[in-house]
Parts: C-alpha cells; sequence; structure tokens
C-alpha cells in the first residue's frame, strides 16, 4: 500500500481480509473515477481451510517422521530453540510457531483437512488434534471429561468414522470473487507466482483468481526449483489449455515428468527358492523424480507468454553486485573431531547402506553444523537402537570464536567505517549463532539486532525502519523470514555466515538489496564456510544450481550446462562426494560466483568522505572484472571431450538403475 500511494496518483488501496471490506472497495470503484486496487495475502484468499497435521508415525521408532525428507521430526523444548527433543505424541495437539514446518529441509508439517478423505488424525474437541493410534498417550495429558469421553472412544474404535467439525464453515475468499466478480476485474498482479507451483488449497486459489480477471500478469524471480514437478502445477493453472493439448492430463502428473523432467526407475529382482513344479521370481519397481527440466518446456508453455528479464533489463542505473565466497580454517582441535566423525560416516555409508540410508540426513546436518557450534550436538544412533555410532566431543563454548566470527567481524567494521551498514543471515535454527554474533558485534561497539519469527510478517517492515531509526548499524535474520515481501536498501553488505540448501531462499536473500532503487554504488554479497568441510560442498553445488537456474533463462555457462548433467538431489551429491573423497578447488567456486557478477563501471558514485579502515586490503576481496562469456576453439573442444567421457561414465553404470526410454536430454536436445 506504502509503494502504491508513492508511485501511482489517483488510486485508493485497501487491504482486504473479508468479503465485507470487499464489497465495500467494489462500491467505492463505481462511484468514483479512482484506480482501485484490493491487496489480498495468499494466505486470506484461501483463508477457509482448518488445517490438520501432515507428519507420519513411525510405529516401530515410536516417533514423528517428516512427510517431505523423512526425518524424525525433532522440536525445540523451549522458546530459546536451542535444546531440541523428539516431538511427544501431544506435540501436534495444534499448529505453532514451534512444530510449524521440519528443521531439516523447511517442509511444512501441516495440511488442509479434506472432510471427504480418511485421515489418521482426528480432531478432538476441547482437546485438539490426535494420531489415531496414540489416544491412549494423549488420555494421559488431558482431566477434560469430554475429551477423555472422545479420546476413550477412538482408543476403542481407531478405525471409525471421526467427523471434523467445522471443517468447511467458512467460504474462500477467492471463491466469493470468481463468483460474484468474474469479468469485472480489470487486472489480477500475482507476486511470488512460485509460492502457487504446488498442489495447495493456496495454489488453487489463484488458479480462481488467474480465470476471474481480464488481465493477468504473474512475477517471480524463481520459475523453476530444478524439479518438472515444481512447474506442472502453475502451467495448468494458467496455461491448462496447452496442457489438455500436449496430451497431460491433471490427474496424470506422473506423464508431464517422464516426458518433461528426470524420473530414475530401479527394477530389482531376486529369485525364491527352488520349487519342484515352477520357479518364482520376486521382483520391484522403485521410481523417484531427480532434478532436471527439459528446455521444451519453455518452447512448448512458456514462450508465448513469458518475459525473462533482469533488473539491468529495466534501463536503470544498478550498482555493481558480486557474490564473494570467503573460506575459513577450523581450529586444530575442531578439525581433528570433524574428520574422526567424517571419517565414521564414510564407513557407514561404504559397509551398511541401509542403516546409512536412514541417518544420512542427520549425519549430513551435523557435519554442516559441527565446524559452527562444536559442542552441545547430539550423538548420531544406529536405526532402531540406542547404540552411538558417534558422539560429538564438545570443544569450546559459547564464548569460543572461531574463524568464521572473526571474518565476519572484519567485514563489519570494514563496512560501518565506509557508513555502511551489514546484514548477516544465519539459516541453522539450532546452533545459538544468532546470539553469539550479537554478543560479539555488541561487545565491539556496533548497535545489532535480532529479527525473529516472533515479529509478524505484516510488521517486519515497519519493524526494521523503527530499527534503522534508532541507530541499527547491523541486522541478523534467518533468510527464510525476509526472502520475500522486503527491500533492504539500507544494508549494502550481505553476509552469509550460513546457509541452507534452498535455492529459493538463497536467491531471493541475496537480493534484497540489490534494487532499482538502491543509491549505494555497489552491493557485496559474502558467503562464509569453512574449508574442507560439507559447507564447502553445499556452497559449491549451490552454485552449480544456481547456474543451471540461469538455463532456464537464458543465461548459459560451462558451469550451469555441467551441472545439468549430473541429476542428483543435494543430499545424495553431497554423500557421494563425501564418500569418495572429492575435494573441492576453492578458486573454481569463486570463478562460478565471479561469471554471476554485475558490473556497473559508470554509475555515478555520491560524493562520501573517505573513511580509513582498519581492515587489511586482502581481508575483503575486491570487485572482480568479469570476464566474457567466449568459447575459443580450444575450450570448445575440451568441452566436448567432457561430454564424450560423460557419456562413457554413464555406460558403466549398473543395469539396475534405468532411465525410462522417452527421457528428454538437454544435450540432445542442443544436438
Amino acid at each position: 500500500m506504502r509503494e502504491l500511494a508513492e508511485t501511482l496518483p489517483d488510486t485508493a488501496g485497501v487491504i482486504v481480509r473479508s468479503i465485507t471490506e470487499l464489497d465495500s472497495l467494489y462500491a467505492q470503484y463505481r462511484q468514483g473515477d479512482k484506480s482501485i486496487y484490493a491487496v489480498i495475502s495468499k494466505e486470506k484468499a484461501r483463508d477457509g481451510y482448518m488445517r490438520r497435521p501432515a507428519v507420519l508415525f513411525d510405529a516401530r521408532k515410536g516417533a514423528f517422521r517428516c512427510p517431505g525428507c523423512g526425518s524424525v521430526i525433532e522440536l525445540p523444548s523451549s522458546d530459546d530453540t536451542y535444546d531440541w527433543v523428539t516431538a511427544k505424541p501431544e506435540a501436534f495437539r495444534m499448529e505453532n510457531r514451534r512444530n510449524h514446518q521440519c528443521i531439516n529441509c523447511g517442509e511444512p508439517l501441516w495440511t488442509a483437512v479434506n472432510p471427504s478423505v480418511p485421515s489418521p488424525w482426528v480432531k478432538i474437541p476441547e482437546y485438539g488434534w490426535v494420531h489415531r493410534k496414540l489416544a491412549v498417550h494423549a488420555m494421559q495429558k488431558t482431566k477434560n471429561p469430554a475429551a477423555l469421553d472422545a479420546l476413550q472412544t477412538l482408543r476403542e474404535n481407531p478405525d471409525g468414522y471421526f467427523p471434523t467439525r467445522g471443517a468447511c464453515r467458512r467460504y474462500p475468499l477467492s471463491s466469493y470473487i470468481k463468483k460474484r466478480y468474474r469479468g469485472r476485474l480489470d487486472g489480477l498482479i500475482v507476486d511470488e507466482l512460485h509460492e502457487y507451483n504446488n498442489d495447495s488449497g493456496q495454489g488453487d486459489a489463484m488458479a480462481e483468481l488467474f480465470g476471474t480477471a481480464k488481465k493477468v500478469i504473474g512475477m517471480t524471480a524463481t520459475l523453476i526449483n530444478g524439479y518438472s514437478s515444481g512447474i506442472f502445477h502453475l502451467l495448468y493453472r494458467t496455461s491448462a489449455q496447452l496442457m489438455l493439448a500436449d496430451g497431460k492430463p491433471h490427474e496424470k502428473p506422473a506423464l508431464f515428468n517422464t516426458e518433461y523432467g528426470v524420473v530414475e526407475t530401479t527394477y530389482t529382482e531376486a529369485d525364491e527358492n527352488y520349487a519342484a513344479k515352477r520357479r518364482s521370481q520376486k521382483s520391484s519397481v522403485r521410481t523417484r523424480q531427480l532434478p532436471g527440466v527439459s528446455p521444451l518446456v519453455f518452447s512448448r508453455f512458456l514462450l508465448e507468454k513469458t518475459a525473462f528479464l533482469s533488473l539491468s533489463d529495466m534501463g536503470k542505473a544498478l550498482p555493481s553486485y558480486e557474490e564473494i565466497p570467503i573460506a575459513c580454517e577450523m581450529a586444530e582441535a575442531v578439525e581433528t573431531e570433524y574428520k574422526r566423525i567424517e571419517h565414521k560416516l564414510v564407513q557407514v555409508l561404504r559397509s551398511d547402506r541401509r542403516a546409512a540410508k536412514k541417518i544420512l540426513s542427520a549425519y549430513l546436518n551435523l557435519l554442516t553444523v559441527y565446524a559452527d557450534q562444536p559442542y552441545d550436538q547430539k550423538p548420531i544412533l544406529y536405526p532402531d537402537s540406542d547404540v552411538p555410532i558417534v558422539e560429538p566431543e564438545n570443544i569450546g563454548g559459547t564464548d569460543t570464536l572461531g574463524d568464521k566470527e572473526q571474518k565476519t567481524l572484519e567485514i563489519v567494521k570494514a563496512a560501518i567505517q565506509n557508513g555502511e551498514r551489514a546484514l548477516i543471515y544465519t539459516s541453522w535454527v539450532r546452533t545459538d549463532s544468532q546470539q553469539k554474533l550479537k554478543k560479539l558485534l555488541t561487545d565491539e561497539g556496533y548497535r545489532t539486532e535480532i529479527l525473529t519469527d516472533k515479529i509478524k510478517t505484516t510488521d517486519r517492515e515497519d519493524w526494521v525502519q523503527k530499527k534503522l531509526a534508532a541507530g541499527m548499524q547491523v541486522l541478523i535474520v534467518n533468510p527464510s523470514l525476509i526472502e520475500t515481501g522486503l527491500d533492504l536498501n539500507a544494508f549494502t553488505t550481505l553476509v552469509f555466515y550460513s546457509m541452507g540448501y534452498k535455492l529459493f531462499t538463497l536467491r531471493q536473500a541475496s537480493r534484497r538489496s540489490w534494487r532499482i532503487n538502491q543509491k549505494a554504488p555497489a552491493v557485496k554479497v559474502y558467503m562464509l564456510y569453512y574449508e574442507d568441510t560439507m559447507q564447502q560442498k553445499c556452497l559449491k553445488l549451490m552454485a552449480s544450481k544456481l547456474a543451471v537456474a540461469g538455463l532456464i533463462e537464458g543465461n548459459f555457462s560451462e558451469e550451469g550446462l555441467a551441472a545439468m548433467s549430473d541429476v542428483q538431489d543435494m543430499t545424495s551429491q553431497m554423500a557421494k562426494e563425501l564418500m569418495l573423497g572429492i575435494r573441492d578447488n576453492v578458486e573454481d567456486i569463486a570463478a562460478v560466483f565471479r561469471k554471476m557478477a554485475f558490473e556497473n563501471p559508470d554509475r555515478e558514485v555520491p560524493d562520501v568522505p573517505a573513511k580509513e579502515t582498519s581492515l587489511p586490503p586482502e581481508s575483503v576481496p575486491a570487485m572482480i572484472e568479469q570476464p566474457k562469456r567466449v568459447f575459443t576453439v580450444e575450450q570448445e573442444e575440451k568441452l566436448q571431450a567432457a561430454m564424450v567421457q560423460l557419456e562413457q561414465q554413464k555406460a558403466k553404470r549398473t543395469k539396475k538403475t534405468q532411465q525410462v526410454e522417452n527421457q528428454l536430454s538437454l544435450f540432445d536436445f542442443v544436438a
């Protein structure tokens, strides 16, 4: 609303939260000559769906698992979020900040209630949601007579029918707009279009509004998440006629993924004991989707209605922009313990595949965060037992500062002495990094604040402005809290103290300050990682995925083509590289990010008094001139040789894993 008032004259707008507000706004439109804007959040557009837990109960382990990554759900024992315990049976009585999403993969742990579809969860009046198999545990947590009676009934008849009262009482705002205002809306602007790329109620709400307006503009900076399934529902909501003409029915998304994505099918056959009359054979087929999207998606579905624009295409004088990776060194004791933990994981990966599959996610998370916090880390146990595989040693404590903290301090000190403000991203919620950094920077005399999820989304912009007015110099925040909806032009030095595995979050958060209305001459993003650790491997893979994401947007590079040929998911790739002992070249990682940089040497720099910095020049990398993307004959020959070698490696793979014959390859398409 603020941007509408500042940019467009003779306009009026309201943030619509109800049907009454919408009708009142439309009546105002009929009476006056102003342009009227109704701003509706994606939550309010489909408000009306009751939500239930989506977690899965593992009876063998007696624990809940994430529906996305399958890891055991752990929740903070208190508001400090530092003491994490396995989720108890009563943890999902109601939705709250702690149990909203998985800490490992970010998958939502709650979903919309569909009364017509049986669910393992039952809503008990005066108590909350209860899993059908855990009624006896719930009875121990309440003294309400009505709740006890209902729980006793559920215990005696766990497979019975229990209606969910109130699940369909509210009328969705999107459905009301579709019914009453169809054809009356001149335009619909859908921001962050990728938020509606899954099978969800909010996506259905967007589809209803899409069919109501005369003209529609959808905007996103991250159209493709790397998987074909990530665009299937979006295409059906915006171009259903093209999908039907292509022979891809909505009820069979597997057909679309098979033709335009990468699907790995594993066939396993095992001979049974020999019988006198016949010989039986057991066989199983397992299918999973891998990262990769065919370029034909662009030509068949996107070409006629999609415009790919970068900020540099807008004709504005943008500041220079570069992402700069910085390697840090672990303390000797931490490095020794890290190598021991890594060695244990490699042994498990090579000797016990069944156990490795179940503990892989937890083990990789440990290797990722241990270098940052080498204390208070939980042991890794063998599946279905309490026997520890490895128990991490506690080294240091909250007052112990590593090389990453020191380099963060140096970057912040240089930025503030140059008259800038610094923004620090910390992705891992299971560490005490935020509090440690705040204490470090506060002790150095810098006014530092932490933006937490306790601040409502609608209040975060005002909160930041108030803190800036009060003299805030450094802001510490989880990037997922500000990946959309905020412009942070006040901060021109960004530091990724730690980063997750989500490409959407990285791309969105890294460009919070690189905007058309940015007045500073340059924006620098520093990415800190500990050398020869899982953090380095993660950064390398994220750099390659960023290059791949640029392919669909027309930004071709050698790194993007090479990464497109490797269609493994992040977890599998990191495990593979760890087991094979592959080492990364630091210069190669930096080179990938340099090629994605943007330089504007002609930008007018405002006259600012120079301030002497105590930081040595080599401590903070300077902007490096972007090389021209021109292939020499020698480079083309090397690329062709690499492609031939890649095909030879594929031919040597076991025959158990087969790719469906009609899979499209990027290299086949280009050839």
